[in-house]
């Protein structure tokens, strides 16, 4: 739809041009996806000078005679290319202008005995990198696509360099409240992060969580998750299985970590929660220290800081509701793979998946992410693993027409595999996606201002525990 577009502004600006004395004769201008074509033509004797500004962006072209006719202005339905003019100034120069939306590469020429070929590349890749610290690189992209101009920031971390770390925060170091990124990394001494897994709005996060081998939240729709341990990066589809297990032997399903429980529930809470359950009275809450149970209350427990809290409601509630003080409760929960056992310690959930072993791989629909994650542009978070090893953290601006439009998710897989990515996924995006270099946020955030957000990942070096 965009390619028919772009040929119909054609049709539109070369029939206006027509109508111009002659200049149809003299003058094409071709509205590509890709590029911006102006040909000009020659009287005898006639020369060209093409020059151009980039702030605001306009390619501009003088000549002694004027090819052209009188003075007039065309607007074009481009994302790019807004305005062509063209003049005659006080000392007799004529003057053509091309005035254009945002920043594109200089403009190509070339000057023909009879004609003059002006070329704008709309589709373009501007990439800077530098050394943050050792084993920790920074780049800055701007690039354009026919969508229009995009900014990229990234990270590229050496896991196996000696005392980096990656690790997961948890705003306020609880499951419920919201802090800045650059908050969160200053509080763990990181030298950079991003913002992390999607969240609810009291900030718990939604989705697999996981601190130094302690599981906080559980997986939701088996999506993609992120797990880090020394020297390993692996990114998953995860699931979760738990059961309580009472003195007798009988044994219930664990269906949730540290968030609110709903209807036949059986949930574990640990301190990281707060300190109790905030839990109702249709439910049974029994607190479990050291694998004995030392109260049993009808909701909003309070949770001890050296053992657990089981609420359960309908079916669990019944099976809780033949428990008593002093009997012994046990909880076992295992992930799908089994990454612990792996000898990782961080885990995140996020998801859709963009890219496996090298190819793209889009899993949004199966992992029941809803159309405002997977459809349209936006600005967008992302992580991948390269070939050797290395960690990416992506931002990409978005929603800043003329600046940086955001991607994707196939534009941002594309991405990824362009950065070096054999595995990759996507992570909360929109007004979350913010990344923090040396306490500095160095994206723009589209809400104008740092958004408070659930959760990030920090990258911790020894520089930045100095």
């Amino acid at each position: 739809m965009k390619h028919q577009n772009a040929i119909a502004s054609v049709f539109l600006l070369c029939l206006l041009i027509s109508s111009v004395a002659h200049a149809s004769d003299v003058m094409t201008l071709q509205v590509e996806p890709s590029k911006v074509v102006l040909e000009l033509g020659k009287l005898e004797g006639q020369a060209y000078r093409v020059w151009h500004t980039t702030s605001p962006m306009k390619v501009i072209v003088d000549s002694p005679v004027n090819p052209l006719g009188p003075p007039q202005e065309i607007k074009v339905q481009d994302v790019a290319l807004q305005l062509v003019r063209w003049s005659t100034l006080a000392d007799g120069t004529f003057r053509l202008v091309m005035e254009f939306d945002y920043v594109l590469p200089a403009p190509m020429v070339t000057d023909l005995p009879d004609r003059l070929i002006v070329e704008v590349p709309k589709e373009y890749v501007q990439t800077t990198e530098q050394l943050v610290t050792p084993g920790v690189r920074y780049g800055h992209q701007r690039r354009a696509s026919s969508a229009g101009p995009n900014i990229v920031n990234y990270l590229k971390v050496d896991l196996s360099y000696p005392q980096t770390e990656v690790k997961l925060m948890l705003a306020q170091d609880t499951v419920v409240g919201r802090e800045k990124v650059s908050s969160m990394a200053k509080r763990a001494q990181a030298i950079a992060a991003v913002n992390g897994a999607f969240f609810a709005q009291d900030g718990r996060p939604l989705g697999l969580f996981a601190i130094d081998g302690e599981l906080i939240s559980e997986p939701y729709a088996r999506r993609t998750a992120l797990g880090l341990g020394p020297n390993t990066a692996l990114i998953d589809a995860v699931g979760f299985e738990g059961r309580v297990r009472r003195a007798d032997g009988s044994e219930f399903p664990v269906t949730g970590l540290n968030r609110p429980r709903l209807q036949d529930d059986m949930i574990v809470y640990t301190r990281r929660y707060g300190e109790t359950t905030r839990t109702n009275i249709y439910g049974w809450d029994v607190v479990v220290v050291d694998g004995i149970v030392v109260e049993v209350v009808a909701g909003n427990a309070t949770i001890p800081a050296d053992g657990f809290v089981l609420s359960g409601h309908g079916a669990a509630r019944d099976f809780l509701a033949e428990v008593q003080v002093g009997d012994a409760l046990s909880v076992d929960i295992s992930l799908d793979p089994d990454w612990f056992a792996l000898g990782v310690k961080q885990i995140i959930g996020g998801g859709p998946r963009l890219v496996r072993d090298g190819e793209i791989e889009i899993t949004g629909e199966a992992e029941r992410f809803q159309p405002d994650v997977l459809v349209g542009r936006a600005p967008r978070t992302a992580l991948g693993v390269t070939a050797d090893g290395k960690l990416l953290l992506v931002t990409v601006n978005g929603r800043q027409p003329g600046i940086s439009v955001g991607m994707t998710l196939t534009e941002l897989a594309e991405l990824m595999l362009e950065l070096g990515a054999v595995n990759a996924m996507n992570f909360d995006g929109g007004g979350s996606t913010t990344m923090v270099i040396r306490n500095r946020v160095l994206n723009l955030p589209s809400d104008g201002v740092e958004r408070p957000v659930a959760n990030a990942i920090v990258v911790i070096t020894p520089e930045s525990r100095r």
